[in-house]
Order: C-alpha cells, then structure tokens, then sequence
C-alpha cells in the first residue's frame, strides 16, 4: 500500500518561507512549533530535502515534554551533497537516516556515508533527479506507512508534479517578507494555466495564537502531465 505522503510548510503572509539571504528560523510561532512535532510523532518517517540540511542542519527529532526522540528520518539527495558534519550523520539517531540517492554520487562520499553507519539507498533517475516513484516504491518496500515532508520548496514542487502528495498542512505566520529572491512555498517553473492547478479539499483551520495552520487534502486527478511545478 502506498505510504501517506504528508506535506508542511511555514511561511509568510506574503507566502515566503525564507528572506532573501535564506534566513527561515523560525517563521512560525512556539506554538505552531510544538503542534508540528505533535504531526511528526504521528507519522514514521520524516522527510526533506538536501538543500534544507545544507541550509539549516535539522535534526528532523521529535521535542515533547523535554525529551526527544525520533522517528525514521529521510534526505533525497541525488548527487550526494549532503555535508558530512550534518546533525543527521552524527547524532544519536544517525542509525534511524536514510539518504535516498542515485549513480551520480561520488564513491568516495558513498564510501563515507556508509561508514558512519547510516543507511544508504540508490534510485532511478528521472529528468536528472531522483525518481519519486521509485522513491515510494521503496519506502513502501520498507514497510513505512506515513512520511511527513518538511521541503524545501524544490522538493515539495517535485512531489506535487508526481501527483504523490495526499495531505498539506501550512502555518502562516503574521510577518511579510516581501522580495522577488525570497523564496515561496513551492519552487519549480510554475504552472501556465490555473486549469492545471492542483486543487485541494476539506479544509482544516487552527489557531496558534497569531498564526494560522490550514490543513487540506489534496484533491487526486487522472493526469498531472500538465503539472510542472
């Protein structure tokens, strides 16, 4: 059965998730914060990209009353960029990483990779990039049911084009930031037409003091041929 693919943004009025330096930390409120680790411990795997571990070193661990714990945490990272003092190749739960990568890694990254005990799986291409497809197949290969995926808006492009994304939850937060160079909620080349926009459904509203967290379903369509995010 296909995992749950679960998508989470924070961003801005104005809907940039980051200033146009790449600052992003934090966007969102406390409280906004401590209800996304409450969506973390729901699902098993927590998902990004490797541009957001580059850019802010996430530990990707779930905070609840002072402890911290974790589920198991993934990276797609086709050319094997990941840096190798990041939080997730070191830590204490190194042994829950999977990077999900592809023949275009160096050996010599691979090689190190392996060696610090992590966990290192190779897809097939697609236009350059891991294959999304392939991706799912294997994650539900691996018996993982739920993925939260926490961007970046690359990612998170990617896997609206796939048509594989069920759910989407964003918190907005009541700043603008403003700037062409800021970077939005979904990267990509964008749509041409709004008929190929992906729709969404049964809209959920909550509340965190000043900050709004809208969940949606996303609406399924026979064809996403259209959709080039």
């Amino acid at each position: 059965m296909k995992p749950i693919v679960f998508i989470k943004a924070a961003m801005s009025l104005d809907g940039k998730i980051a200033t146009k330096t790449g600052e992003s930390q934090w966007i969102s409120n406390v409280q906004s914060r401590e209800y996304v680790h409450q969506l973390r411990a729901e699902y098993e795997a927590i998902c990004v990209g490797v541009q957001t571990v580059i850019l802010d070193n996430p530990r990707l661990t779930i905070r609840q009353n002072g402890h911290e714990t974790s589920h198991i945490r993934m990276v797609l990272d086709t050319k094997g960029r990941i840096p190798l003092e990041s939080n997730l190749l070191n830590d204490s739960f190194k042994h829950l990483t999977i990077i999900f990568t592809s023949d275009l890694i160096p050996k010599d990254i691979e090689d190190k990779i392996i060696h610090k005990g992590v966990k290192l799986i190779k897809l097939k291409l697609k236009d350059n990039r891991i294959d999304l497809q392939d991706w799912l197949s294997e994650c539900e290969k691996l018996g993982i049911r739920s993925i939260f995926v926490e961007g970046g808006g690359e990612v998170i492009a990617s896997m609206l084009s796939y048509g594989i994304v069920d759910k989407i939850a964003v918190a907005i937060a009541p700043i603008i930031i403003g700037g062409k160079d800021a970077k939005g909620f979904v990267a990509g080349e964008g749509i041409e037409k709004l008929s190929d926009a992906i729709q969404l459904e049964n809209p959920n509203i909550k509340w965190f003091g000043d900050d709004c967290i809208l969940e949606y379903n996303v609406k399924k369509r026979e064809n996403y041929e259209n959709v080039k995010y």
